[in-house]
């Protein structure tokens, strides 16, 4: 492979890194099963890429009510 390859491996496997990160706070209420799962994944989708947000709905997902 040349390097270009490799270079895009490594931009592939960190895009979907970086999706796993931003996506967090979903992944987290669903396998809590938390009633809230769908308006999470909402603001986390729209409003995610505003820190304050993100650490919000991260918090929101540890704390909201299991079905």
């Amino acid at each position: 492979m040349t390097d270009s390859g490799i270079d895009i491996i490594v931009m592939i496997f960190l895009c979907i890194v970086g999706l796993f990160i931003y996506f967090l706070p979903t992944i987290i209420a669903s396998g809590r099963n938390s009633t809230a799962t769908f308006l999470i994944f909402l603001v986390n989708l729209f409003g995610g890429w505003t820190v304050a947000l993100w650490i919000f709905v991260f918090i929101w997902a540890f704390c909201a009510k299991k079905k």
